[in-house]
């Protein structure tokens, strides 16, 4: 897997200055409590499927990257857990799990940074499953909406 080149990034609209960082599998436990807050919402709305334990140990297997926008002061202000996914005929970058604040910030910053780290590892696209906020961002940034995602809960009683 290629390894991504940290960026720093400056808006001239608001002269802050944001690193988009990925962090290697080794630096995941050691950054975990300053990011897991982040994770929260999104890994709840996973209905069951994941925990913040489970995804814990997806980054520090190296199943999923773990991304990270700080500030000058070094504050997180965003998350994002990838997953390189190999398909018969594509290869995509998957877009798990997203959260942090004033996502205006940086959102185009981790964009740039994640397409080409995508571009490095041979994909041939970003996909992404996420809430309908998220699509005010997607939809100018060349996103299709490809599907809906239906989910029905099973009585096992």
């Amino acid at each position: 897997m290629s390894s991504a080149t940290v960026h720093e990034i400056s808006e001239a609209n608001e002269l802050k200055k944001h690193t988009i960082s990925l962090v290697p599998m080794d630096h995941c436990s050691k950054v975990w409590n300053q990011v897991r807050f982040y994770f929260s919402d999104a890994v709840d709305r996973s209905n069951g499927r994941w925990s913040l334990e489970h995804l814990l140990a997806s980054f520090v297997s190296g199943h999923y990257q773990l991304w990270i926008a700080y500030d000058d002061e070094k504050t997180i202000n965003g998350v994002l857990a990838t997953q390189v996914v190999y398909y018969p005929c594509k290869t995509c970058l998957a877009l798990h799990f997203l959260g942090g604040v004033d996502f205006d910030n940086w959102y185009d910053d981790l964009l740039k940074e994640i397409t080409i780290f995508a571009k490095e590892s041979g994909c041939d696209a970003l996909e992404g499953v996420a809430r309908k906020g998220f699509w005010k961002w997607f939809k100018n940034d060349g996103f299709v909406r490809e599907a809906t995602f239906y989910e029905k809960e099973l009585d096992h009683g």
